[in-house]
C-alpha cells in the first residue's frame, strides 16, 4: 500500500507513505523552490509509533539532521524543506512491554 500525501504537486513536490507490517515510512523529494509542509499523520491508525526522521540540516544543505519522535495518527508533521531537499521518516509501532 502506497498513498500519496497531500501537498503532492508534479515537477514540485513529492510525498508518499508506504508500509510493511506495522512499520510506516515516508519519503519527500523536494523541487527547486524552499518551503514548509505539514503531513497529517492518520494513516498511521491506532497505536503509538516511534519515529526516526532524516531532516534537511537548517544551516547546511550539504547535511541533514536526525531525530527521534513519538507520534500518533493525531500527530501532525512539520517539516521545512531546502531547494532540492527532502525528508525520509520510519514509524515503528512502540512495544508495549
Amino acid at each position: 500500500e502506497t498513498i500519496v500525501l497531500p501537498g503532492s504537486e508534479i515537477g514540485e513536490l513529492a510525498a508518499f507513505a508506504r508500509h510493511n507490517g506495522t512499520t510506516w515510512f515516508v519519503a519527500v523529494l523536494n523541487g527547486p523552490l524552499a518551503r514548509k509542509i505539514d503531513i497529517p499523520l492518520k494513516f498511521l491508525r491506532a497505536g503509538e509509533f516511534d519515529g526516526a526522521l532524516v531532516r534537511d540540516h537548517p544551516e547546511n544543505p550539504a547535511a541533514v539532521k536526525l531525530e527521534r519522535a513519538a507520534c500518533t495518527a493525531n500527530d501532525v508533521l512539520k517539516i521545512d524543506l531546502t531547494s532540492g531537499g527532502g525528508f525520509i521518516g520510519r514509524f515503528s509501532i512502540r512495544d508495549r512491554k
